[in-house]
């Protein structure tokens, strides 16, 4: 089963305690939940649709830590849950104190989703985030043509990303990081190794309202030379393109900023080569030859997410995600999770869980993490 594929650019689908509000607030609680929308439907114009699956990197789209993904990840534009630019490389500028998250996932079918993230304060307006995101799979059998097993193998995947913030003005953050790739699937193909790009921004209008924006993944593939496996007299290379990303969100903050409610809309770009057999005559005679073409699809996504503060020692979160909205009863993922804050001054440490569904439904997965203030 291959749920972190390497070769999804040949494979195209035609179609991967109570408060009543007064009504100013109430009309931002509004306004928040429907400005992701509108912008959506300005992005999406009319072109061709393919499935969100199937395309490189699928592992670095699930998310990041436990508090991310209970929140449906939408964390375009959320600073106050342990900044996160992975999301939105604007975040880093928000950075008060070093903070450093290790996490893991339990997962079905031999797979492992791990991650790092450190982050840290460049006093006097800006800060920084590096971490390391892996995926693999294990234990794959092997088959002969005929069916027989030959041998057990494993894929492994890397993303180490470095993101650089600073805050132009008290209400506006800028942002950018590179992310270095690293794929190995098979011992007769050297590793693919890629670089990419992201680009952010956070907009803080007036007070407990963010608004974010980022573009990520730009220019990231995975370059893969099969001289080896297929025996051929020279360079064979294949090259992979990650979806690019575009992203917009906002988040608003209630009582004291114990409740954040957020909201993000993606507008994914995918890359495909498409192959068709081309027949030319020459001198009469017709040639079958191959012809390719890149295709480029879009799809259209859109992330919730809900985290309640109950004291200082309990957060609740919950989230939901469409991967495809014009699919939308085959693309729900609901998430939930929680923190518990322990009661310890050195370090601060939090343990954090969240519960979600996989894209497609392939199956459930869990995931922790502990969260430490240096």
């Amino acid at each position: 089963m291959k749920l972190f594929p390497k070769y999804g650019k040949y494979t195209i689908l035609r179609s991967e305690r109570f408060r009543f509000y007064p009504p100013k607030k109430l009309f931002r609680i509004l306004w928040i939940s429907g400005i992701t929308f509108a912008l959506g439907i300005i992005f999406s114009p009319s072109i061709t649709k393919a499935q969100n699956g199937g395309y490189a990197g699928a592992y670095t789209r699930m998310g990041f830590g436990p508090r991310g993904m209970a929140m449906g990840n939408a964390m375009t534009s959320v600073d106050d849950e342990g900044i996160y630019a992975h999301y939105n490389p604007a975040l880093a500028a928000g950075v008060q104190s070093t903070q450093f998250d290790v996490s893991v996932a339990a997962m079905s079918f031999n797979r492992s989703l791990n991650s790092l993230n450190a982050s840290f304060r460049l006093p006097p307006q800006a800060g920084i985030n590096v971490g390391l995101l892996n995926a693999g799979v294990g234990s794959i059998d092997g088959r002969s043509n005929s069916g027989y097993h030959t041998n057990y193998f494993s894929t492994q995947q890397f993303q180490l990303f470095a993101d650089f913030g600073i805050k132009v003005s008290p209400k506006l953050q800028l942002g950018a990081g590179i992310k270095f790739n690293y794929a190995d699937f098979h011992k007769e193909v050297s590793p693919a190794t890629g670089t990419g790009f992201d680009l952010g921004m956070l907009f803080k209008p007036v007070n407990n309202l963010n608004i974010g924006f980022a573009i990520q993944d730009l220019l990231a593939s995975y370059t893969w030379d099969t001289q080896k496996l297929y025996g051929t007299s020279g360079s064979l290379q294949t090259k992979d393109q990650f979806p690019t990303r575009i992203k917009i969100g906002a988040s608003y903050r209630f009582f004291h900023k114990k409740l954040i409610l957020a909201s993000d809309y993606e507008l994914r770009l995918q890359h495909s080569d498409a192959y068709s057999t081309v027949i030319v005559t020459l001198n009469g005679a017709p040639y079958t030859g191959t012809g390719d073409h890149t295709v480029t699809t879009r799809s259209n996504l859109w992330r919730c997410g809900a985290s309640y503060r109950f004291d200082k020692r309990f957060t609740l979160r919950a989230g939901w995600q469409v991967n495809d909205l014009r699919h939308t009863g085959e693309s729900n993922i609901p998430s939930a999770g929680f923190s518990v804050h322990l009661p310890f001054d050195r370090f601060s440490p939090s343990i954090d869980y969240a519960f979600l569904r996989e894209p497609d439904g392939v199956a459930d997965m869990h995931v922790f993490s502990i969260h430490l203030v240096l």
